[in-house]
């Protein structure tokens, strides 16, 4: 009998069942502020403008159009250290803060991985189509005097497609490579329920306070004791976090 496909890949770990948002410090919060932010909205809020048509943002902005996206990393959960890192020529960097969930749930709420096209010299035929698509798009919605009318603008099919699309590659000094995040993005304010949330991260120091802070958030994070993992941590140890094993018994000895 032929194998299923759903029972090979969950004994590949290279690919991960998990999608991670990770928080950082803003203006006004901490990392952990926003994080807590988070779980008491029910909400991760779309608040960047990302992909190939981050110059028409602002016509866009507020549509089913929006350029606004949520992001998430199919990072496997024992590598989700790497993330935090400080990393040369990264633009954002991130705390070891972070909701997790399965990438089922994301995609039934509209996730989707990102497209990268490269943007490498003798290997840029992909991004002229897409930016030709984009000024075709503008000119459809430009109207007299040269103005262009928002709605029609924001109702052009390729801006549905542009906040999934990014570029890799080395065009002029500065290399652009993020392909390897494994990034998903949500287009617009992604809601989720308590019970959705696969786990919290957070850094093993910090566990003891937020569990009592998530659950005093609202009743539904009480009855949900959240995991906690800290994503130095290595997968036995998580594994062991997330079947809820009492510390003093998770090893790997007795003290």
């Amino acid at each position: 009998m032929a194998d299923k496909i759903e029972d090979l890949l969950q004994r590949r770990t290279d690919l991960s069942t998990f999608l991670i948002h990770l928080t950082r410090k803003t203006k006004n919060f901490d990392a952990r502020s926003n994080l807590l932010g988070i779980l008491r909205e029910h909400a991760i809020i779309a608040r960047t403008e990302l992909g190939m048509a981050q110059t028409y943002a602002t016509q866009l902005d507020g549509t089913a159009a929006t350029q606004r996206v949520v992001c998430f990393t199919e990072t496997p959960l024992e590598h989700a250290w790497m993330m935090t890192r400080e990393i040369e020529n990264r633009q954002r960097s991130f705390a070891p803060y972070g909701v997790v969930f399965t990438k089922t749930t994301c995609r039934r709420r509209s996730c989707n991985p990102v497209w990268y096209l490269d943007i490498t010299p003798g290997h840029d035929w992909l991004t002229p189509p897409i930016n030709e698509l984009v000024k075709m798009a503008v000119e459809n919605s430009t109207v007299k005097k040269g103005q262009i009318d928002n709605g029609v603008l924001a109702a052009q099919p390729i801006f549905r497609l542009t906040p999934f699309i990014e570029q890799m590659g080395k065009p002029l000094e500065v290399r652009k490579e993020f392909w390897w995040e494994r990034e998903w993005r949500h287009a617009g304010d992604f809601s989720f329920s308590p019970r959705s949330v696969v786990a919290v991260l957070a850094p093993r120091s910090e566990h003891g306070s937020l569990e009592t802070e998530i659950a005093a958030l609202d009743e539904r994070w009480k009855k949900r004791k959240v995991p906690l993992l800290d994503p130095e941590w290595g997968l036995e140890r998580m594994i062991a976090a997330l079947a809820r094993i009492d510390e003093d018994d998770a090893g790997p000895w007795p003290e």
